[in-house]
């Protein structure tokens, strides 16, 4: 029995919907021939009226299916969304080499820029939903699996872990990104940076489906450095001792004994070998993933199993990332009243490797070989390692892959558990009940056959986190047609608690390079177990109405609250309005029949950021210091002020966009022009130095961002066998800082700076190279010419963000056989790379440098952008 279904006589608007039973009763005039059943996700049927008793039983429609959103707590059909929804279909992405979902989100939906924050397979991301506009706040969207609201960034401390990557992306129905404030302001706090809402696959009534996939993929490392050979660089670090040596008033021939004495000990030999270190530690990158799942169901009961196995090894030596899943999803009505879902989900992961592929750290691969200079070898002539080094970087990256041991394993569970109730037709009751918990286990251990722990007689540490998040919701949904009015309506309440506890150990003096365990070693170096956690609590609410389906509303309320502020202000009201029309229905559209679709939308809404310190607003006390004698216990001394009058960072937007569709929807275009404005911004206010403290957070400050989305679709091929279709989206997006507290003009030494970009670079202005001396020329804040530079002489110089961005997907198939490819773009986008400065250096230092430093200066008069050595 289906409930809710539309039963209307053909031709007319006269109809009802049928109890929860699946009943109805409907008088006809005498001219009505036929009825039309329709209900969401069903394939509407069209009966002749043959008799006063007409039954009937409608099929599962897939492709209706693909036509609902999923939003704040409850579904919708895509036309009659009224916010900034974007969604990515499962489909999309299905069998991809991908290991977390956040990562199907890159070049898939416009506005949406996601970045690597590691080079680690299953390593962690960023994702930034319209930008960034906030400084010490929350930049991060908020994620919600299947009704569960998960804790975001990595979950370990030795490698990099993303906590997504524990869903199976091939588990997923749908991605949905609520982008606007009106459309995420039912979340109230959590959603000032966006909500992406993970749906993953439920079972369907028919015949069981077995489906299982294999794939394989292999990687390499992309290197953007062209790097000198190391006879190159031998000759370039012996002009720069020769060069030295002049402007030091000695000979030329001084400067070059100098080089042979710092580069080769043991003489120059005749013929230098070249050691290419970014191959030594790169490998070839492997990945291999098999899935199974079966599915069903009946008109009671509906099911989704499915396991997975993921095995990646990454780019770099030794990186390594595997992944088991388990995924249990179960529909059952157990009456015609009472109905029961759940979901479990169980993943352990297991990650090896460096704590990340990207940064600048000498322990970090890729950038400690740019580090090292080409003269020096890997393996001594015995096959050891080699630890005598020339230069500044006197770590083997070889080593240190192969002998050091960092690893990470995880076990996750992401479950939930609900009741339905449906008290009246038209009115239904549900309580839901779900948690995302992870035990991480964390290892490192350094041998003292590495430099860095050779003084240690080795080194290792052990953690073991546990991280637990409750989910609890309960909501009435109530909807009503009254002819061409149609209204819904949903109020709940939802609290969710976080806790995260963390036991680590430290020790030195292992007895054999071969023991990792802490048991292992002589001397215990530190003991240390820390808490954290917050709460929130809301009550929230959402009501829809359209009339005749052409005229939309909607509004969401959520009246919030949070442990992680002071006692004056735990509690914030976030709300979001938004309408739509639907020209397309007008008649002065039937004519146009090349149109398919048009619809405008506009929204505002408020939402909330929060920090991410979950007791920023306490008054905090430490261990440290001792009274008189020094063998008694530490005292304790506070470390933070209270702060009761810290309150929320309130993001505020209006959003303007346009949905069309043309030739029967085969070229679909969605454009939202957009402002979002965070007031309140929680910045460091300075305190007098005899306070104590340096610093306590306030509300004092502004900033916004401005953007446009577009996203484009085609189905560019629709035959029998033969299917091809596009996908492209760009967004423009800039953001301003307005204003700071006290009225500063900036902070943070001019990283962030009124009336700028955000994400500006502020830095020295360099003005070429002297052709007289070669001598390096900057301009100082009065644009003339310095040598010396001051950070007093620092400009503004780019912005970190993009001018614009965005991806362009290709879905071809035919027969079965599917090619996908997917290119990602950014444009317009200043960077700084920090390794520059050491290896742009024309052999100044020890480091490898640039091909680029062979345009050196070398005669007068010369005009050329690289300085002398």
């Amino acid at each position: 029995a289906l409930p809710g279904v539309s039963v209307k006589v053909k031709g007319s608007n006269l109809g009802v919907s049928t109890t929860s039973n699946g009943k109805y009763s409907l008088v006809v005039p005498s001219t009505a021939t036929a009825l039309e059943f329709s209900s969401l996700g069903f394939i509407q049927k069209t009966v002749t009226i043959n008799a006063l008793v007409i039954n009937v039983s409608l099929l599962t429609d897939s492709k209706a299916l693909t036509e609902v959103m999923v939003t704040g707590y409850g579904v919708q059909k895509k036309r009659d969304v009224t916010g900034a929804i974007a969604q990515i279909k499962g489909a999309s992405f299905q069998d991809q080499p991908i290991q977390s979902f956040d990562k199907a989100l890159q070049g898939r939906a416009a506005g949406v820029q996601v970045n690597s924050t590691s080079g680690q397979p299953g390593g962690g991301i960023s994702v930034n939903i319209r930008g960034v506009a906030t400084i010490n706040g929350s930049t991060q969207p908020l994620y919600i699996v299947d009704g569960v609201q998960m804790n975001s960034g990595g979950v370990s401390g030795q490698t990099s872990v993303n906590t997504l990557a524990s869903i199976n992306p091939n588990d997923i129905e749908s991605i949905e990104i609520l982008k606007d404030a009106a459309s995420a302001a039912i979340y109230g706090s959590l959603a000032g940076n966006g909500v992406v809402l993970i749906t993953t696959k439920k079972g369907k009534s028919g015949k069981s489906v077995i489906r299982a996939s294999a794939q394989i993929g292999r990687a390499t490392q992309y290197n953007p450095y062209e790097l000198l050979d190391a006879a190159t660089w031998y000759s370039l670090r012996k002009e720069a001792f020769e060069n030295r040596s002049v402007r030091q008033g000695l000979s030329v021939a001084a400067g070059t004994a100098a080089a042979a004495a710092a580069t080769f000990p043991n003489g120059v030999p005749a013929v230098i070998e070249n050691y290419n270190w970014i191959d030594a530690v790169s490998q070839t990158g492997k990945n291999s993933q098999y899935d199974l799942s079966v599915s069903g169901g009946d008109a009671k009961t509906r099911f989704f199993i499915s396991g997975s196995y993921n095995n990646n090894d990454g780019t770099i030596l030794s990186s390594n990332f595997k992944r088991g899943t388990l995924r249990a999803n179960l529909d059952h009505a157990i009456s015609d009243k009472f109905s029961v879902a759940a979901s479990l989900s169980l993943a352990a992961n297991k990650s090896v490797g460096p704590g990340t592929n990207a940064g600048f750290f000498t322990n970090t691969p890729f950038t400690g070989v740019l580090l090292t200079a080409p003269v020096n070898k890997v393996y001594n002539a015995d096959g050891t390692f080699n630890t005598n080094f020339v230069g500044t970087n006197n770590q083997n990256s070889v080593q240190n892959l192969v002998q050091e041991i960092r690893k990470a394993g995880t076990f996750q569970t992401v479950s939930n558990l609900s009741l339905t109730y449906k008290i009246l037709p038209g009115l239904s009751a549900k309580v839901f009940g779900g948690v995302d918990f992870s035990d991480v286990s964390d290892l490192n251990y350094r041998p003292s056959t590495l430099s860095a722990a050779a003084g240690s007689v080795g080194t290792g540490n052990e953690a073991f986190r546990r991280n637990i998040n409750y989910t609890t919701t309960g909501t009435v949904n109530y909807a009503k047609t009254f002819g061409d009015h149609n209204f819904s309506a949903l109020g709940g309440f939802e609290f969710r608690e976080v806790t995260g506890t963390v036991l680590s150990g430290s020790a030195q003096g292992f007895a054999s390079p071969t023991i990792s365990l802490l048991s292992g070693a002589s001397t215990p170096t530190a003991t240390s177990s820390t808490f954290t956690g917050y709460r929130t609590a809301g009550i929230l609410g959402n009501a829809k109405y359209d009339y005749k389906g052409k005229y939309l509303l909607s509004a969401n309320l959520r009246y919030d609250g949070s442990s992680r502020f002071g006692a004056d202000n735990k509690f914030g009201l976030f709300y979001g309005v938004s309408a739509g029309w639907r020209v397309i229905g007008e008649d002065f559209m039937k004519n146009l029949t090349y149109i398919s679709d048009l619809k405008l939308r506009a929204s505002y809404g408020e939402t909330g950021v929060q920090p991410n310190d979950n007791f920023g607003v306490l008054a905090l006390y430490g261990i440290g210091g001792q009274y008189g004698n020094p063998g008694l216990s530490g005292g304790l001394r506070p470390t933070q002020l209270p702060n009761p009058e810290l309150t929320w960072e309130v993001s505020r937007q209006v959003n303007f966009g346009l949905d069309l569709g043309f030739l029967k929807n085969r070229v679909t275009l969605a454009f939202d022009i957009y402002r979002k404005t965070n007031s309140d911004l929680i910045l460091p206010r300075t305190l007098p130095g005899d306070s104590g403290f340096g610093s306590i957070n306030e509300n004092a400050g502004k900033a916004k961002t401005e953007g446009i989305d577009i996203d484009l679709n085609t189905v560019n091929v629709d035959g029998r066998d033969f299917k091809w279709s596009t996908n492209f989206n760009i967004a423009f997006n800039r953001n301003k800082l307005i204003q700071l507290n006290n009225g500063l003009t900036n902070i943070q030494d001019f990283v962030y700076t009124v009336g700028m970009p955000l994400s500006q670079i502020y830095t020295t202005k360099y003005a070429g190279v002297n052709p007289a001396d070669g001598r390096a020329m900057f301009y100082d804040r009065n644009n003339n010419i310095t040598y010396n530079p001051t950070n007093a002489d620092r400009f503004y110089i780019g912005d970190q963000n993009p001018d614009f961005f965005g991806g362009l997907t290709n879905t071809i198939s035919y027969k079965g056989f599917s090619l996908d490819f997917l290119f990602q773009y950014e444009y317009g986008k200043s960077g700084f790379i920090q390794a520059g400065q050491y290896i742009e250096q024309a052999g100044g230092i020890a480091n490898n440098q640039l091909v680029s430093q062979l345009q050196r200066w070398t005669t007068p008069g010369q005009l050329t952008a690289v300085p002398r050595p």
